[in-house]
């Protein structure tokens, strides 16, 4: 090859010889031997692919199709919220020149804890050369994506900090931790939707209202959209503008408080990951899933608080799944039904399988008399030797529930704050498959509970009540 040199001269001078060679030779100016420990490893930002995905998955991701998001530059993201702007009754105190008194106002700081999820992910070299996938890459980052997406629906649920601490807490969670005076909690104690009627939406608005709420939607599961639809039906049929003559979608509910709560559209109705409380079976990864626990044992007793009436006096049937990030263990049952009399309360005590650490157990019951359990409530992990619950009726097993939110007030209601955006991110490459995670860094943001509200114990079709 003689390209560069004197036999190309009367073409290229020495001047155009010594610039093509020094754009052939350029590089970053950065040796490259520095680039160790993964450094040539980035992350590839998500975002917009995330963005398209909800568009289209927008009924299958009701809420994270819907949410705004805020960035947070720190794993714990601190918020100032003023709580209440100040006394407004008693302003006409001051007269000619006295001194202005001052309002006090109540300004609170909230913290979230920010969780990582993720999810590994690859392709061979087989899958790129045999085309069975279209875009085998980009079909598995769009799988991925779509596996976060699903997660982070799921928590925005039943996400629980307290009981898998790499979890984010979602809106039950934080509606129930939330102090009494903010609580906006009926329970409907094992009747149905269809029993109770149309005042259930307006006595959960009015409590809301009270505290300064406005609802604009409600997400419930799937289970319960039939319940509603028959609720609705008179009103369905005859609409006077036959808005609804088609049957297309069920009207907007008008409270008593002046709000409309939406039961379908954006971001509200039926969502296919908000799960009701039914059979539990062991599920999750079988070797970093926890074990079952060793024992479990239950006494019956009087209790202050109970909600054991004399019509729930009987026999109740338990069974304890020890839970983690990972999976759920398979059930230890109590090995006899325990008999409750009125007033009183069944105290558990759990002694934690060998081997993976539970950091919560999923406690199931019976209804009266019954043998079939169902999920009943989820309980952190002591880290004693023993964990111990009392079980007074507060919670029943095997029913459903309802979320009322109030999307703004001002400003957003909640968000979800993101420290990190949905990104790929590439690992070292193993035999002939490319691996790469999907990620992302973020938690549910709920700013005040107080103008949300849940409504639990719904009987739903195949439940215990």
């Amino acid at each position: 090859m003689a390209f560069f040199d004197n036999s190309n001269a009367q073409n290229y001078s020495a001047a155009d010889v010594e610039e093509l060679n020094k754009a052939l030779s350029a590089g970053t100016g950065t040796d490259s031997s520095q680039f160790t420990g993964g450094r040539a490893l980035i992350p590839e930002d998500c975002e917009q692919e995330t963005l398209n995905i909800l568009a289209q998955s927008k009924e299958d991701c009701k809420v994270m199709s819907s949410i705004k998001t805020t960035k947070v530059g720190s794993t714990v993201h601190e918020k100032n919220l003023r709580d209440d702007e100040g006394d407004y009754k008693h302003l006409s105190v001051v007269e000619g020149d006295d001194s202005p008194i001052e309002t006090n106002q109540s300004i609170k700081r909230k913290t979230f804890d920010m969780k990582f999820l993720q999810t590994k992910r690859g392709i061979t070299q087989q899958m790129i050369a045999a085309e069975t996938f279209e875009g085998a890459l980009a079909s598995e980052k769009i799988s991925g994506i779509n596996t976060i997406m699903k997660a982070c629906e799921y928590l925005c649920f039943h996400g629980d900090s307290a009981v898998v601490p790499t979890e984010f807490d979602g809106f039950e969670a934080q509606i129930r931790k939330a102090a009494k005076a903010d609580q906006n909690i009926i329970d409907l104690r094992g009747v149905s939707i269809g029993t109770y009627g149309e005042k259930l939406f307006d006595e959960i608005s009015g409590n809301i209202f009270e505290k300064g709420g406005f609802v604009d939607k409600t997400l419930f599961p799937a289970v319960l959209a039939k319940d509603i639809k028959e609720l609705f039906a008179d009103r369905i049929r005859f609409d006077v503008a036959d808005r609804f003559g088609a049957m297309q979608q069920l009207p907007a509910y008008p409270t008593a408080t002046g709000s409309t709560i939406k039961f379908v559209g954006e971001g509200a109705g039926a969502d296919k990951f908000y799960h009701v409380k039914g059979k539990v079976v062991a599920e999750g990864n079988a070797t970093h899933r926890p074990a079952a626990p060793t024992s479990v044992t239950a006494s019956a007793a009087s209790a202050t608080g109970s909600k054991f009436l004399a019509a729930d006096a009987g026999d109740y049937k338990y069974t304890v799944h020890a839970i983690n990030a990972a999976g759920i263990s398979a059930g230890t049952a109590v090995a006899a039904a325990v008999t409750v009399a009125a007033g009183e309360g069944v105290t558990l005590t759990i002694t934690p399988g060998s081997g993976v650490a539970a950091t919560g157990y999923i406690i199931c019951r019976s209804k009266k008399d019954g043998d079939e359990v169902m999920e009943m409530v989820r309980v952190a992990d002591s880290g004693e030797a023993t964990t111990v619950f009392k079980d007074i009726n507060e919670e029943l097993p095997g029913t459903a529930s309802m979320l009322f939110l109030t999307e703004n007030k001002i400003q957003s209601i909640y968000k979800f704050g993101q420290l990190m955006p949905v990104s790929t991110i590439p690992l070292g490459k193993r035999a002939a498959i490319d691996e790469f995670l999907v990620a992302t860094y973020g938690a549910l943001e709920l700013y005040a509970p107080k103008y949300c509200g849940l409504v639990k114990g719904i009987s739903y079709k195949g439940g215990l009540y």
